[in-house]
């Protein structure tokens, strides 16, 4: 079979997670949480207690008056009058006037002491008044403070610039342009604009997902040793040079590039099928119609669609899928070999210009692609005291049209940092706890029905049968494909008897208690009996997304737990880029190496599924290196792979069989097991989602582990409060989070100080940290808000108008902006928001972690051969 290539060479047996890998925020938090003004909530959450005390006086001066001087016969019937209209009002709480105060002291009956209380209140009030109308002038002039700041900050820092350019371009000239024109930021139009700002800022400080500037990258090795400190970084870690790697965006290439007029181009132009398309074989009935070629692809006139190209088969049709069955083929070869496969039997080779002319018709139809690997453009290392200095971030060549590249950014450390061994044994140690809760929560309430009961199985039988029937008949049937399923927190129990139940019961009786934190451990789980870690954890390599905390000893967490999935998908766009700026990534070499073993031992081959994006944003996630000795999807890989390196074998899908064995669904390709793999991290368009169904059905259940445990509150839905939840102490599993009803927000026609003061006297009752992660849902997006900031108004008004429901729910930021670990020279040393990629178990080697797969695996090992045809085999 042809080989396609990509960026890595052979390497030894070194261990699996030897390198863990740090998402950087591009933006200091400090400039982020710059926008708050706690003072001023602090004032206005003053005033709020000093109105709310003036009213209980005044009321308590009403029952006085009532009491006292109302009843009293020396009081006239014109005073009395006035005295009970004074009553009513000090009853709603406000204040004396000041001929309230003076009547009060003029009349005989009112004594002299009650007179004096209510001159005191009336000067209480009128203090508050003054108080009040400052209060409006700071909110005010706090409103300018931040609208402007926003644009300074953008102006100040390149990678804020960077990333502002790129994600709305023409934003910044457009805010230049009114600002020349005098408008100030008090005009609606820049107020709109600033809040945009805070809104990226806040992105830019608080996330890390990779993105341009604004979420950079760093390798950091892993000390294989079990000592060092319980911290996975050391505190006031400093990073150091930049770089960046500049990438074409493929779907873009494809979508827009004219094709090339083959009767005139080179020989060694590369040519394969459309990434989707099937062999419809003709009917056996005598008269019936031919077979037919089915493909699909994208729409010239909307990229992001595809469309159905179905095409009569013909002999010279089908001898050019033939001599493309095996991957793309150069003009020039494909040329000489369909000359003779596309002519009539016994006739002459068809015509160079005939020829030619047939596959430039393919190809305008979309039945062939061109197959050209995106431009790359890689920087030199900049070091960051430059960048701080000149204000400039390293750029690829000026070819490379912003529109259509994606860049992703790298960082080194300054010191000889590593991540200690104790703590990775930490993590996984807490790791084990957690996938026995999750067990525990999938055994109570199984989130997805087995593949082999889905309905698209329904026609599989322990006959092998060709994917792309199944494929078909999906597509035809034209049935719609199931709603992605976004991850939606912790559900409710199913079973009021099972051990999940009594762990949310566990966990309630200490919200209602009033825990700040609730730890989980193994003997808990004992009790409950959820399965022991080696059951519940497959025996898999694992990638830990995590956010590093600050311990001060061994009984605090040492991170918080986003996510632990399946090894080589987090990483794997960036793998090029750590090779090509740091003469490699020992990760990806170890995963490699960890497949090709687990081949071995049971005579199976994993086959990587490339499947093409659909969309401009989505291109940068297909991005791999390549992990597998075998491919499947799309024939051209130069997309996904690169242009250059280690070699893969192409499998058409028309090879691929599918079958049931035992209540498990089996891939096989020429007699042989094969077992279907997928390292993107975005989940495929249709009908590509549903092609990926199929084959994973069909893979190891290790390769879809997912395993995440915040959004504590879905399950537990009447707590207004809940506490931290962590595993064994070593990881928080779960932040604390609120419950907030929208009801006692402020009103949309309140003004900005009536905003400020029902926000700041919220927070205090509710006592919610000052910075926090605000979504609308269970499982919703979550922003980052600082309590303390006019922008939070804002942001909290946009969720609100983004969702309907009747409450907010608040979680803690952890680590906190103060917490903060890493040190950024860029920023002047300003302290940056991380997450840590660390790959479980570290210090295992790839043939140790296939054989415990062999031993330990209860989950489906690949294996053992089936029963191949006579003289079948697949190309080694």
């Amino acid at each position: 079979m042809r080989r396609a290539s990509a960026s890595t060479t052979d390497v030894g047996d070194g261990p699996l997670g030897g390198t863990a890998l740090l998402r950087i925020a591009g933006m200091p938090c400090a400039a982020w949480t710059a926008a708050a003004a706690p003072d001023l909530f602090e004032d206005v959450a003053r005033h709020a207690d000093v109105i709310e005390r003036i009213a209980a006086q005044a009321r308590a001066l009403a029952d006085r008056l009532g009491a006292e001087i109302v009843p009293h016969p020396s009081l006239s019937p014109a005073d009395r009058g006035a005295v009970l209209a004074l009553r009513r009002r000090l009853h709603s709480g406000t204040a004396p006037r000041v001929a309230d105060c003076s009547l009060l002291r003029r009349s005989a009956v009112v004594p002299a002491g009650l007179a004096a209380h209510a001159r005191s209140l009336l000067c209480q009030a009128d203090q508050a008044a003054e108080t009040l109308a400052g209060l409006r002038h700071a909110v005010a002039a706090e409103q300018e403070r931040i609208t402007a700041l926003a644009w300074q900050t953008t102006c100040a820092s390149p990678v804020m610039r960077a990333f502002v350019d790129s994600a709305a371009p023409g934003l910044a000239q457009d805010v230049e342009r009114r600002l020349a024109e005098g408008q100030s930021w008090s005009s609606k139009q820049l107020r709109k604009r600033a809040a945009y700002l805070w809104r990226v800022l806040g992105r830019a400080a608080a996330k890390t997902t990779p993105r341009g500037w604004v979420g950079q990258i760093a390798a950091l090795p892993v000390d294989s040793g079990t000592g060092g400190t319980p911290m996975l970084l050391p505190t006031g870690t400093p990073l150091g040079a930049l770089a960046a790697v500049a990438v074409e965006n493929v779907h873009l290439v494809r979508a827009r590039t004219a094709p090339p007029d083959l009767r005139t181009a080179d020989p060694e132009t590369l040519l394969a099928s459309a990434p989707l398309h099937f062999t419809e074989p003709a009917d056996p009935a005598p008269g019936n119609a031919p077979g037919h070629v089915r493909c699909y692809v994208v729409d010239p006139r909307e990229p992001g669609r595809l469309r159905q190209i179905v095409l009569r088969r013909t002999r010279a049709l089908d001898g050019v899928v033939a001599l493309l069955a095996d991957g793309p083929c150069p003009l020039g070869e494909l040329e000489r070999s369909a000359a003779h496969v596309t002519a009539p039997p016994g006739g002459p080779p068809v015509a160079a210009d005939v020829l030619r002319g047939f596959l430039q018709h393919l190809l305008s139809l979309g039945v062939l692609q061109l197959c050209r690997a995106p431009r790359y453009h890689c920087t030199g290392w900049m070091p960051a005291d430059t960048v701080a200095a000149v204000g400039t971030l390293p750029k690829p060549p000026e070819s490379t049209e912003p529109t259509g590249w994606f860049l992703d950014s790298y960082r080194r450390l300054d010191v000889n940092a590593a991540v200690p061994g104790q703590a990775a044994a930490r993590v996984l140690r807490g790791l084990r706890i957690a996938a026995r809760i999750a067990a525990l929560r999938e055994a109570d309430s199984p989130s997805a029905t087995p593949a082999h009961e889905r309905p698209e199985f329904a026609r599989l039988t322990e006959r092998p049968r060709p994917v792309s029937r199944f494929l078909a008949d999906g597509l035809l049937a034209e049935t719609p494909s199931p709603a992605s399923r976004r991850y939606a927190g912790w559900a409710p129990a199913q079973d009021p008897g099972s051990g999940y139940a009594r762990l949310l019961r566990h966990l309630d009786a200490a919200a209602r208690a009033g825990a700040a934190h609730v730890d989980v451990d193994d003997a808990l789980l004992d009790a409950l009996g959820a399965p022991p870690h080696h059951d519940a954890m497959p025996c898999w390599p694992l990638d830990c997304l995590l956010r590093p905390l600050a311990p001060s000893d061994e009984r605090e967490p040492v991170a918080v737990l986003e996510t632990a999935s399946a090894a080589g998908v987090l990483d794997a766009r960036f793998a090029d880029g750590l090779h090509a700026l740091n003469g490699g990534y020992g990760n990806i070499d170890s995963y490699r190496d960890f497949l090709a073993a687990v081949e071995r031992r049971a005579d199976v081959r994993f086959v990587d599924l490339l499947v093409p994006p659909l969309s401009e944003r989505s291109a940068n996630a297909v991005r791999r290196p390549v992990t597998t000795r075998w491919w499947t999807g799309d024939p051209d890989p130069t997309p996904y792979y690169g242009p250059t390196g280690r070699h893969a074998r192409y499998l058409p899908l028309d090879r691929i069989t599918l079958r049931r064995s035992q209540g498990r669904i089996i891939a096989e390709a020429d007699g042989r097991r094969i077992v279907p793999v997928y390292h993107a991290t975005r989940s495929p368009a249709p009908p590509y989602d549903t092609l990926v169904r199929l084959l994973l059905a069909a893979s190891h259940p290790a390769t879809s582990y997912l395993l995440r445990l915040d959004a504590l509150d879905a399950a537990l839905p009447g707590r207004i409060r809940l506490p931290r939840l962590t595993a064994g102490g070593d990881l928080v599993l779960a932040p604390a989070t609120w419950r907030i009803d929208r009801g006692s927000l402020w009103q949309p026609g309140d003004d900005t100080l009536t905003k400020v003061r029902t926000l700041a006297l919220l927070r205090r009752a509710a006592r919610l940290p000052r910075h926090a992660f605000v979504r609308t849902a269970a499982g919703g997006k979550p922003v980052p808000v600082d309590f303390s900031s006019l922008t939070a108004l804002h942001l909290i008004e946009r969720l609100c108008a983004q969702q309907a429901g009747g409450a907010l729910l608040v979680e803690e930021m952890l680590p906190a902006p103060e917490e903060l670990l890493l040190r950024d020279p860029v920023h002047g040393g300003a302290a940056v928001a991380t997450q840590v990629l660390l790959r479980l178990p570290p210090d295992r080697s790839p043939a140790d972690a296939a054989d415990a797969l062999a031993r330990g695996d209860r989950q489906d090992v690949p294996g053992p051969p089936t029963r191949r045809p006579a003289g079948a085999a697949i190309t080694r």
